[in-house]
């Protein structure tokens, strides 16, 4: 899987699991941190939001 789609997958998780977030800045935010993260990172992440 490509890094994007690791990002993508994350950060649907993580508004599935969390709720609404409360503005696109707080979406981007989220976003820009996520695809500082490794492959593992991200796959860890996705593991633990199960």
């Amino acid at each position: 899987m490509k890094h994007k789609e690791l990002v993508d997958q994350v950060s649907a998780s993580l508004i599935k699991k969390g709720g609404k977030l409360e503005s696109r800045k707080s979406w981007l935010v989220m976003r820009d941190y996520l695809q500082q993260l490794s492959d593992e990172q991200l796959n860890a992440i996705l593991k633990d939001s199960d």
